[in-house]
């Protein structure tokens, strides 16, 4: 019995081809115009890692004209001095790109050990850094850091001024 045509079966690879090369890039690479982010912050995290029973959560949500943020923390050591997104990749100290609270022109950080906040980066947030190619102002560079997994969120506070708990910006699971 003859299933396929001689035809078909040379097409077939020709298609089975072309199905690889267009999906490829979205599973090695993942979906790029993912908008929704998430990072657990922990003092593990920091470089070098802090010894903290401090813990928190980063939402941040994509779009091509803000940043909507909300930050939680708890049991930090003292209040927050500033919380931040830096450009750096996972077990790197980099610099502050934009604040969520305590610099940039956002409000001081709420005087409690723990708390949540909530709020927008625009692009006149965006403070830099201009020496790793982000410019005050580009917040799509911003952005597109973020989608690259090269930022990571950070609660600095008086008795670890580095910083007490860090995590790196990641794709939020949608499933």
């Amino acid at each position: 019995m003859r299933f396929l045509s001689r035809r078909a079966l040379l097409i077939l690879p020709v298609f089975v081809l072309a199905i690889v090369v267009v999906a490829l890039p979205t599973v090695a690479f993942g979906d790029r115009d993912q908008n929704e982010f998430s990072a657990r912050l922990l003092g593990v995290n920091e470089v070098p890692s802090i010894n903290t029973v401090a813990t928190g959560n980063v939402k941040l949500t994509l779009s091509p004209t803000s940043i909507q943020f909300e930050v939680s923390w708890s049991n930090l050591s003292s209040t927050p001095a500033v919380a931040h997104i830096h450009i750096g990749q996972r077990h790197t100290n980099g610099t502050p790109s934009a604040f969520f609270c305590g610099g940039g022109g956002k409000p001081a950080c709420p005087t409690s050990t723990s708390a949540t906040i909530t709020g927008t980066i625009v692009a006149a947030d965006v403070v830099g850094p201009a020496g790793q190619g982000i410019a005050a102002g580009n917040l799509a560079g911003l952005e597109r850091m973020i989608r690259l997994g090269a930022t990571y969120s950070n609660v600095h506070t008086a008795m670890f001024g580095s910083g007490e708990i860090r995590g790196q910006n990641r794709a939020a699971d949608n499933g």
